[in-house]
């Protein structure tokens, strides 16, 4: 079947990126299904692309791995060069990772990073035990930090918490060296706050995961970086840290913008003051990925052949962008059934859907259940500006809190420390292996919290800097 020319190329499109979308974002999705339906044109700094707005066109389009590729190399408008050379997102379309591979090449790469992935996510594994209690350690230590002679009784949970508080567990993860993990820590920071710096960071924290890869070659020890390549020895040093790198990157965003949404779930709620969290840590989380999801867009799909998507002609080579946010707001996402199945199944689509799906929602999802079980457990809070003024960062793909500020008051009691993935912890048969970052040994997550030196690395001293500003 023959297309004409693909309606892309014909329509007047307006642009995404606008004051509105960056304010409320829910009122655009809404006004571009009212006028044009499940699927849109819009115009993302000057390309145009197909939004996909329906949840069901967006499981259609994410699933079928057949007919919509990620491989730029099927991105018409580039293949001809008609994307500007400064168009802001073309470097994250250059790049060959598992993130832009199709069919054979992605399977090859995705069995390694699962395999590599597993033992964190098994619960019945001790390399989980030991990351659970690590988390719910340095949970322990920011709160202790950002309450110890902290008179004005005001914080900012993002800065102080949610985002230290996941780049402390990516480096345990990865398997950093210490003298390395500081300054990982302050170039993720400024690639995440768009920094001046941020395009010299990212060419800091890709040599960095590079080097570690090669480091993990000649010296290996039980963390991510170690076990990808002893999933595959063919695999080289720069391919290894390049999927370090996005797993970086990604991870640090979901996950610590997650970790902010779901305390402002809390801490807004109707009584507009957390005494105890009502429900399970788990159950409020899965609430935050459908109503407020980080990665609210996906980077763009390409059809390879001309196809028929809510009701406009698509040809092939087109780029379409499936946004999870919208698809959320879908009325008949709700009017199904399908937004109560997500609550209680965790059927939506913040991790994605299909072959291109999350590979560490498991492990993304205990950090940040740990992170929030583990803060109510240890205080009240209250917002100290109105739910209204709260800064938002929202890119094209991104939506979280800058800050958060509250006002916090520490329990005079404290709930008894639960297991930091919900269910019993088995014994060991042997002890977990000691990690490389970190020599000794991490304490249960029944222990008190450890109280950290002061001056004690770079991180700490930034984190000091931030609560004296």
């Amino acid at each position: 079947m023959a297309f004409a020319p693909s309606d892309l190329e014909t329509l007047a499109v307006e642009p995404l990126m606008t004051r509105e979308f960056e304010a409320r974002p829910a009122a655009v999705y809404s006004r571009l299904r009212s006028r044009y339906g499940p699927v849109a044109p819009v115009d993302l700094y000057g390309v145009p692309v197909w939004m996909v707005l329906g949840y069901r066109e967006v499981r259609e389009v994410l699933r079928d791995e057949t007919l919509w590729k990620k491989d730029p190399k099927h991105w018409r408008w580039l293949r001809e060069g008609r994307v500007p050379s400064d168009w802001p997102q073309l470097p994250n379309y250059m790049i060959s990772f598992q993130l832009m591979q199709d069919d054979e090449q992605r399977k090859a790469t995705r069995a390694i990073l699962d395999a590599a992935l597993a033992p964190f996510q098994d619960t019945f594994a001790p390399q989980s035990w030991d990351l659970a209690n690590t988390v719910a350690r340095h949970a322990d230590e920011l709160i202790t930090f950002f309450t110890d002679g902290n008179d004005s009784g005001v914080v900012d949970l993002n800065a102080h918490f949610a985002r230290p508080l996941t780049l402390m567990v990516i480096n345990r993860l990865f398997g950093f060296p210490a003298e390395q993990g500081d300054d990982v820590f302050m170039d993720a920071w400024r690639i995440l706050d768009v920094d001046p710096d941020a395009a010299a960071a990212v060419g800091r924290l890709l040599a960095a995961t590079t080097e570690l890869a090669a480091y993990k070659k000649q010296h290996p020890g039980d963390d991510l970086a170690s076990r990808m390549l002893a999933a595959d020895s063919r695999l080289s040093v720069e391919q290894v840290g390049l999927e370090l790198y996005a797993v970086l990157v990604i991870m640090s965003e979901m996950t610590s913008y997650t970790i902010a949404n779901s305390l402002l779930e809390v801490v807004a709620g109707e009584a507009g003051k957390s005494s105890l969290m009502a429900g399970p840590a788990e159950e409020l989380v899965n609430r935050v990925h459908i109503a407020s999801p980080p990665w609210v867009n996906l980077s763009s799909r390409f059809p390879v052949a001309d196809t028929e998507l809510g009701g406009f002609r698509l040809a092939a080579g087109d780029a379409v962008m499936p946004s999870i946010a919208a698809a959320h707001h879908d009325p008949m996402f709700a009017a199904s059934g399908s937004y109560e199945r997500a609550v209680s199944s965790r059927a939506h689509l913040a991790f994605g859907v299909g072959p291109h799906q999350c590979p560490g929602r498991d492990l993304a999802d205990m950090i940040v259940s740990t992170a929030v079980r583990t803060l109510f457990d240890r205080c009240d809070f209250e917002l100290d500006v109105p739910v209204d003024e709260l800064p938002w960062r929202s890119s094209a793909y991104v939506r979280g809190l800058k800050s958060l500020l509250v006002r916090f008051q520490i329990r005079e009691w404290q709930a008894p420390r639960r297991p930091a993935t919900g269910a019993a912890v088995p014994t060991p048969a042997a002890p977990a292996p000691a990690p490389t970052s970190d020599p000794e040994p991490a304490p249960s997550a029944e222990a008190e919290p450890a109280q950290p030196e002061r001056p004690r690395s770079a991180l700490w001293r930034f984190l000091a800097s931030l609560r004296r500003g």
